[in-house]
C-alpha cells in the first residue's frame, strides 16, 4: 500500500513537472522575442490605387503569438519557413503558434488616387510579445514619382529608375509612419539624433538644432503644407512658413530631452529664449535672461547651456541651474532659487562671495557676503551685533535703529539718509540692499558710517 502511494506520488510530480515545464518554456520563448534581434524587412509596392505590402520576420522564437493587424488591411495570406501556411489557434486569426520561421505575411492596403500630401500610420502587422525589431522597409513607387516618401527611420538609400522610384529605410523599435508629398524632401542631419527633411535649406539655425541632440532618433518634416506643429512616435512635423517655428520646435525637443520640476514652464521658456536669442514669453524670465547675459561672457554663456543639454541630472530644477553656474563660470549665486516662485516679484542678481570675512580680528560666521555691479555687501544686522550694536526697533519692514553707548541710529532703507541722535546725515548713495528679507550694506560705507576700514582680497575680507 505504501509502496503503491509513493509510485503514485512520484507519477503525479512528473506529470505537474511536465505540465509546468512545457508552460515555462512557451512563456520563455516569448519572453525572449523581446530581447532577441527580430529583424524584419518590408517591401511595399505602391501602384495607382494600392499598397502592396510583404512583411517578412526573423529570428522569432518558438512560442505562442499575438498578432496585430492594420485596421483596414485585406487579401491577408501568411506563411510559416518556405511553404507552410500558418496554423492559427483561433478562430479569429489572431493567435499564431510558431516553430521555426521565417515568418511572412502579405496583405494590401488602399492608396488614394490623387492628394498633395499624404500620412501613412498604423500600416505594419505587429506581435505582441515582440513589439520592436530591426526594420528595414524597401519602396518601391511607381504611381506618386514627382514627390518624395520620408520615414522616421535613417534614409539608407534612394533611386531613381526608369519606371519607379526606389526608397530604403532602416529603423530600430517601433515600425515608423511613412509620409510623402508632391514637393521633393531633402534629408539635413543636424545631429546623430536629429534629421530635418524640407524642402530645400531649412529656415532654421543649424547652430541651434546642433546642440539639441535628442535621446533617441527623431525626424522633422519641415514643409509648406503643413499647418501647425504635431508630431507622431518618432515624426515631427513643422509649419515651413509661420514664424516662431523655430522656438516652438526648440521647445518640444527640449521638453523630450530634459525632465523638468513643476517649475518646468518658465524654466523651459528661458533656456529656449536663451538658445535661440529671443524674448522668452514672460517679463520676469526675459529679465532672467537678459540678466545672465549681461552677467556672464558669451562664451561662459554658451558653455553653461551646453552644460544643463548634457547634465547627468535626471531632473532639472532651479538649484541646478545655479550650481551649474558655479560650475561653468565660477559665480556661486542662488539667482534661479530666488526668482523660481512666478508669482512674487523679480530679484535682482547677486555673487554669492565665499570667502572668510573677519571683524576686528574675529571671524564672522553669520555673515553673508553678495556682490554686484562690482561692489561688496555683507549682512548687516550680524555685522552691527558683532561691532557691539543692539537693535532697539525693528518692527517697520524699511526701518531699523540700533544704538551703542548712548548713541542711537535710524537708517531709512529705501533712502540715502540717516538720523544719528536726531541728526540727519546722508550717504553718496543709499549703501542698502534687500535680499530675501535680508538687509545688506555696501562696505564701501562704512568708512563713513563708522570709521572702519576695509581690506580686501581673493581669500578673505577684513573690516578693523
Amino acid at each position: 500500500m505504501t509502496k503503491r502511494i509513493i509510485r503514485f506520488s512520484l507519477f503525479l510530480a512528473f506529470v505537474i513537472g511536465c505540465i509546468l515545464f512545457i508552460q515555462w518554456k512557451g512563456y520563455h520563448s516569448v519572453e525572449d522575442a523581446a530581447v532577441l534581434n527580430i529583424e524584419q524587412t518590408f517591401t511595399i509596392r505602391h501602384t495607382q490605387d494600392e499598397f502592396v505590402i510583404k512583411q517578412s520576420i526573423e529570428n522569432l522564437p518558438e512560442g505562442k503569438y499575438h498578432i496585430h493587424y492594420p485596421p483596414k488591411a485585406k487579401d491577408i495570406d501568411c506563411q510559416l519557413g518556405e511553404d507552410h501556411v500558418c496554423k492559427w489557434e483561433d478562430g479569429k486569426n489572431s493567435q499564431l503558434k510558431v516553430k521555426e520561421g521565417p515568418l511572412t505575411f502579405t496583405y494590401k492596403l488602399k492608396a488614394p488616387m490623387k492628394v498633395n500630401s499624404f500620412l501613412l500610420e498604423d500600416w505594419g502587422i505587429t506581435i505582441k510579445e515582440a513589439p520592436s525589431a530591426s526594420t528595414r522597409i524597401q519602396l518601391t513607387e511607381q504611381n506618386w514619382r514627382n514627390g518624395s516618401w520620408a520615414t522616421g527611420a535613417d534614409l539608407a538609400g534612394k533611386e531613381k529608375m526608369e519606371g519607379l522610384d526606389y526608397y530604403v529605410f532602416k529603423a530600430e523599435g517601433l515600425i515608423p509612419p511613412l509620409f510623402w508629398q508632391e514637393q521633393a524632401l531633402v534629408p539635413m542631419e543636424m545631429n546623430q539624433h536629429l534629421t530635418i527633411y524640407s524642402e530645400g535649406k531649412p529656415s532654421l539655425k543649424r547652430s541651434i538644432f546642433e546642440k539639441l541632440v535628442p535621446d533617441e532618433k527623431i525626424f522633422v518634416i519641415m514643409s509648406n503644407n503643413i499647418s501647425e506643429l504635431t508630431e507622431t512616435d518618432k515624426l515631427i512635423f513643422v509649419p515651413g512658413g509661420k514664424k516662431n517655428v523655430e522656438k516652438q520646435l526648440a521647445s518640444l525637443l527640449l521638453a523630450k530631452k530634459l525632465s523638468f520640476t513643476d517649475e518646468k514652464e518658465w524654466m523651459l521658456d528661458l533656456l529656449v529664449s536663451s538658445l535661440t536669442h529671443t524674448p522668452a514669453h514672460s517679463n520676469k524670465v526675459e529679465k532672467m535672461r537678459e540678466t545672465i547675459f549681461t552677467v556672464l561672457t558669451k562664451e561662459q554663456a554658451d558653455r553653461w547651456l551646453e552644460n544643463i543639454l548634457s547634465t547627468d541630472s535626471k531632473t532639472i530644477t532651479s538649484q541646478l541651474l545655479d550650481e551649474l553656474l558655479e560650475d561653468t563660470a565660477g559665480i556661486k549665486t542662488d539667482f534661479f532659487q530666488k526668482n523660481a516662485d512666478m508669482s512674487k516679484p523679480f530679484q535682482p542678481f547677486y555673487f554669492l562671495d565665499k570667502r572668510k570675512i573677519y571683524i576686528n580680528g574675529k571671524k564672522a560666521d553669520k555673515i553673508n557676503i553678495l556682490l554686484q555691479n562690482d561692489r561688496t555687501y555683507i549682512s548687516f544686522v550680524p555685522l552691527i551685533e558683532m561691532l557691539g550694536f543692539h537693535v532697539l526697533d525693528s518692527s517697520k519692514p524699511k526701518e531699523l535703529m540700533i544704538g551703542k553707548n548712548g548713541d542711537k541710529y535710524h537708517f531709512i532703507f529705501s533712502k540715502k539718509l540717516f538720523f544719528k541722535n536726531g541728526q540727519q546725515f546722508g550717504f553718496q548713495r543709499n549703501p542698502f540692499s534687500i535680499d530675501h528679507n535680508e538687509v545688506y550694506f555696501d562696505t564701501a560705507a562704512l568708512k563713513g558710517l563708522f570709521d572702519l576700514e576695509v581690506e580686501e582680497n581673493s581669500q578673505e575680507i577684513n573690516i578693523h
